[in-house]
């Protein structure tokens, strides 16, 4: 049986449909509120369940992977994500299998985030792809990740509104979709061997802890703001800015199509920014980020919606950029036997930044929004001084490893 002519769109397809099992919930909590009399606290702690499966498997997803194999781990993730949505269609009969469903969905997430990312990132390179350039595997995870987490929502809920059997027929097309994926899966090839994986650990000890120093002083600091200006964008920003009046709800709609829309179409041009020579992709995604903050503050001090929007946009798209540069640093310095491991950590700590909404709205209790802004403005500056004094430290000793054009200077015209 012939394996598919470009092994790595497979594998990133996983990232999207895991993404969209995972996210087609947040499209049926009005339904479940309105036809099962959920209380807010019960459709909330749902949410959370969802991030107690997730992180764990950040954490130690991508570290099996690289023990392991990537292929394995993915198959298995898209397989629980079908699990996930055979269970929550349980939701028939109560909450429970509803809270088991999005435990599931959460690892299944997780997991494939950390092996299926690092999956793509080798499945774009030699022996199994001779046409891509230097970061492609960066950015076709990133995209086909912010497809699945856009087309889960949106999906679910044209099913859930116009379809019949609004409890089961989103999750049963999920898990139509899935099968022909895991037998296609099935055949793509294994990137890390047990032998690959042993070697690189014995070519890797005379720099053992460069990529890991990197990631420490350079990504780490960067990471929380992938998803800390996403959130900002569209949920921030609608509950700060004055003068909205009864078009509130509006305008968090736009709010959430700009925030979303820059950020994808950004990462395309966030390769082209990337440099082997010192961390330019990450310094420009969180100057991006920096100068979005500042125009939050401004749109609460002029009362202006418009710059509040303009704001979105500048906020999504520094949350794209960071998301591909954050990828493109992890890819370029790891060794394949730790990339899986850094790439769940990278995960870990920017969905640290869904928590910035919730930390707005409990300051908000007691400080005004413009101080609440002002302070995000001087912690973003941090980072990106800390990203700016160590931009050239621990950079990879060996970039031929990676790919021998990736140092050059001219401009790549393929994606």
């Amino acid at each position: 049986m012939s394996r598919p002519a470009r092994p790595w769109f497979p594998a990133a397809l996983s990232l999207t449909m895991v993404g969209w099992g995972a996210n087609q919930f947040v499209s049926l909590l009005v339904y479940y509120r309105q036809h099962h009399g959920f209380s807010e606290v019960l459709v909330t702690s749902m949410l959370g369940i969802y991030v107690a499966g997730l992180v764990p498997a950040l954490l130690l997803g991508g570290r099996y992977s690289d023990r392991t194999g990537r292929k394995r781990v993915t198959i298995f993730a898209v397989s629980l994500s079908m699990a996930a949505s055979v269970a929550m269609m349980g939701a028939v009969f109560g909450a429970a299998p509803l809270f088991v469903g999005r435990l599931m969905a959460g690892t299944a997430t997780g997991l494939t985030m950390a092996a299926a990312t690092s999956w793509v990132k080798e499945l774009s390179q030699a022996p199994w792809d001779l046409k891509s350039v230097p970061g492609s595997g960066a950015r076709r995870a990133s995209l086909l990740t912010a497809a699945g987490f856009w087309l889960g929502p949106v999906a679910g809920g044209l099913l859930a509104a116009w379809a019949p059997a609004p409890e089961v027929l989103p999750y049963a097309v999920h898990i139509l979709l899935c099968v022909p994926l895991l037998v296609i899966l099935a055949r793509l090839p294994e990137t890390l061997t047990r032998q690959h994986s042993q070697a690189s650990r014995s070519a890797g000890e005379p720099h053992h802890g460069e990529g890991r120093r990197r990631f420490r002083l350079v990504v780490a600091p960067a990471a929380p703001w992938v998803f800390a200006a996403g959130t900002t964008g569209f949920a921030v920003i609608p509950a700060v800015v004055p003068g909205l009046g009864d078009g509130r709800l509006a305008y968090a709609t736009a709010a959430v199509a700009i925030t979303l829309g820059c950020s994808v179409l950004i990462q395309p041009l966030a390769r082209r920014v990337d440099t082997v020579r010192n961390a330019r992709s990450l310094l420009t995604g969180t100057g991006v980020v920096l100068i979005g903050l500042c125009l939050v503050l401004l749109a609460i001090l002029l009362a202006s919606p418009a710059l509040g929007l303009v704001a979105s946009a500048t906020l999504g798209s520094g949350s794209g950029l960071l998301m591909v540069g954050g990828l493109l640093e992890i890819q370029r310095a790891a060794e394949p036997h730790e990339l899986g491991a850094l790439t769940g950590y990278f995960y870990t700590l920017a969905y640290a930044g869904f928590l910035a909404p919730t930390i707005v709205a409990f300051l908000a209790q007691w400080i005004g929004g413009a101080w609440i802004l002002a302070g995000m403005v001087l912690l973003c500056a941090a980072s990106l001084g800390m990203v700016a004094i160590n931009s050239r430290k621990h950079l990879p000793h060996a970039l031929e490893r990676v790919d021998p054009s990736a140092a050059s200077t001219k401009p790549h015209t393929r994606a």
